[in-house]
């Protein structure tokens, strides 16, 4: 039984030093152009983490804030909004983690739509018409144990298209 207990700790000591951070590659009330119109896309907070914890208790970590998404057009309009991870997780000491382990539940749908990121592909997030999207992404990472120990990072980025 002691063994059992030394095991389960390292085990346990291991994954403690789990760490996702995802940067999101837009600053809050970044504006852009787009065929003389304006558009304002906000993004808050400019990044997420998801706490270390068992996967055996903790199959799929909430990450530590929901992403809140702002779009303001000054008349209505259609719009269509994109999401894109550069690239996967990758670990202090230059370990890889597939970044389709992290997922997002979007509201209000049917403008956003819940998916998982896929590395070097912009996905489609949402679409919509009107002068103003107020939405919200809860996103998730799929824990495991094959993982090696370590601070893992990505940049992610927004786009938002006037159609």
């Amino acid at each position: 039984m002691k063994h059992k207990n030394k095991i389960l700790a390292i085990q346990f000591f291991k994954i403690s030093w789990l760490f996702i951070f995802l940067l999101f590659l837009l600053p809050n009330n970044a504006e852009l152009n787009a065929s003389g119109q304006w558009v304002t896309l906000s993004i808050s907070p400019s990044s997420i983490s998801f706490q270390a914890g068992d996967p055996d208790l903790m199959p799929k970590v909430s990450a530590n804030s929901p992403v809140l998404v702002s779009i303001q057009l000054p008349q209505s309009r259609r719009w269509r909004l994109y999401i894109r991870a550069e690239g996967n997780l990758v670990g202090d000491q230059g370990q890889v983690i597939s970044i389709s382990n992290v997922s997002w539940v979007a509201s209000p749908k049917p403008q956003l739509v819940d998916g998982v990121l896929m590395a070097g592909q912009s996905l489609e997030l949402g679409q919509g018409r009107g002068r103003l999207l107020n939405g919200q992404l809860e996103f998730y990472f799929n824990n495991n144990w094959s993982y090696v120990a370590g601070t893992y990072t990505q940049v992610v980025t927004f786009t938002v298209m006037i159609i």
